[in-house]
């Protein structure tokens, strides 16, 4: 992900809180490479560990690494760690979502069909050099 100038504070580092945002983004595009379309997700818990300060313009691009470390009954936890271009890890965190029934206004079971195209992505935090 390329950083932008607006990510950034009057400190020159990239804001605490547009790390959510890129996490955001790599949970999107994970969803979108491995279900090819949108699910009826909210996110009911985020973490952040802050490991290294990202400066702009040193840094001018992020790579986001994220998988799967926890399938529940209704929902799903994300592991993503936010790296520099150089492999540093900047940052680290964990979303967890939860399948969702608009209609009633509660959480619902994962449905078989996405238990079985989420079960292969799985992982351990150490196992951190994979992911999607």
């Amino acid at each position: 992900m390329h950083i932008r100038y607006s990510d950034t504070d009057l400190n020159g580092h990239v804001n605490n809180a547009v790390y959510a945002t890129y996490m955001e983004e790599s949970r999107i595009s994970f969803l979108q490479e491995v279900f090819g379309q949108r699910l009826p997700l909210v996110i009911a818990s985020l973490h952040i560990d802050f490991r290294k300060e990202t400066r702009y313009p040193e840094h001018m691009d992020v790579v986001a690494r994220t998988w799967l470390t926890r399938l529940g009954r209704s929902s799903f936890e994300f592991y993503c760690q936010i790296c520099s271009e150089a492999g540093e890890v900047m940052c680290e965190g964990k979303a967890v979502v939860v399948y969702y029934d608009f209609e009633k206004r509660t959480s619902s079971p994962l449905p078989d069909w996405v238990r079985e195209k989420l079960l292969p992505y799985v992982r351990e935090p150490e196992e951190s050099n994979v992911g999607v």
